[in-house]
């Protein structure tokens, strides 16, 4: 992962071809929101890996991931942008025993998730609570 731009309230990083590990995105999300709660951390990775998960598995290049704190919301969110602005998120069933299931998760441990699609780019979404 290369940083391309760092805001003093979070983090936006071109993504390279090959997915970043999930502990990878749980050091940068710890890195880049210290003291935060251990388990918030943990919330926050799980729904960036998935949210990265599925633009790979889905999705084409360029890819982004943004990270920031929304302070007014007390929220962390969650971006992942990719080039397929027509492959929309779907939300998938628990009972899927291999595949569909990111977005079930994402949408558990978030307190709002959506997609917005820009000319050739799609952006996925989610909000953490931080409390």
């Amino acid at each position: 992962m290369s940083t391309i731009e760092l805001p003093r309230d979070g983090v936006d990083l071109g993504l390279p071809d090959t997915p970043p590990t999930p502990n990878e995105l749980l050091r940068l999300v710890a890195v880049t929101f210290p003291g935060t709660d251990r388990d918030r951390l943990v919330d926050i990775q799980v729904v960036a890996a998935q949210l990265v998960g599925n633009a790979y598995r889905h999705a084409g290049t360029p890819r982004r991931l943004r990270l920031r704190r929304v302070a007014e919301h007390d929220v962390i969110r969650v971006e992942v942008e990719d080039g397929s602005p027509s492959k929309l998120p779907v939300l998938g069933r628990v009972d899927t025993p291999e595949d569909g299931r990111g977005l079930v998760m994402v949408n558990r441990l978030s307190v709002n998730w959506g997609h917005e699609s820009r000319g050739d780019r799609k952006t996925v979404w989610a909000e953490v609570r931080l409390v």
